[in-house]
């Protein structure tokens, strides 16, 4: 029974270590907490709100990453070309990513080296369509209803039920997400605006599965 009681008695102090974002005791010199997470690596505009945690776990998986200085700047807009990598990484294998490297299916990806293999293998999974005459336009701001439609179209099924709804794109797939509640707590007042860096993080973070690090396409 007492040895029943310690092991509860530590099991009680390790939760409530983890539940703090850092360890504020100076007593307890015999415990190395250096391998546990103080959450200082992560974007400090972050720290304390509803973004920590899909921030958090898009960091973890390399997926998003902070600016250059150090933050995350949730309210900039993103490009098409960021938002083709953050899908790419995100549902696709270093394999299947690498072998799209070398192809040529937009003419206008001239200065997004860092980004071409990320586009090609999204617009093949058939995630992101093109502009219409090989062009991609990497550097526009991806909208709202493009990121709502390419997270949609991570389930054939689902962009399937989309496409028969009685709209036009986007029309089809923002009735679809508001139908199914796959927004979440993201509020989105204008469709054509451009596409937030926190709305993004939410969103993708709500579609992920989270007992897999392996997210695949479902066709």
């Amino acid at each position: 029974m007492l040895k029943l009681r310690a092991c509860a008695a530590v099991a009680v102090a390790v939760s409530l270590v983890f539940a703090q974002t850092a360890f504020s005791g100076t007593d307890d010199n015999d415990m190395d907490y250096s391998g546990w997470d103080s959450w200082q690596s992560y974007p400090a505009d972050v720290m304390g709100t509803k973004l920590l945690t899909p921030v958090k776990y898009l960091m973890d998986r390399g997926i998003v990453t902070g600016d250059s200085d150090g933050l995350f700047h949730p309210e900039k807009s993103i490009t098409r070309a960021e938002l083709a990598t953050m899908m790419a990484k995100a549902t696709n294998n270093l394999a299947e990513l690498q072998a799209m490297a070398d192809k040529e299916y937009f003419s206008d990806l001239e200065g997004y080296s860092w980004a071409k293999m990320y586009i090609n293998a999204v617009a093949k999974a058939e995630l992101f369509k093109g502009r219409g005459n090989g062009k991609f336009a990497p550097g526009e701001s991806v909208t709202n209803a493009e990121v709502i439609t390419v997270l949609v179209r991570t389930n054939k099924g689902s962009a399937d039920r989309a496409e028969e709804m009685a709209a036009k794109w986007p029309d089809n797939f923002i009735r679809y997400a508001e139908t199914y509640n796959l927004l979440g707590e993201v509020v989105i007042d204008d469709w054509e605006a451009p596409a937030t860096k926190g709305d993004v993080a939410q969103l993708l973070y709500r579609f992920m599965p989270k007992d897999s690090d392996s997210w695949r396409i479902e066709k």
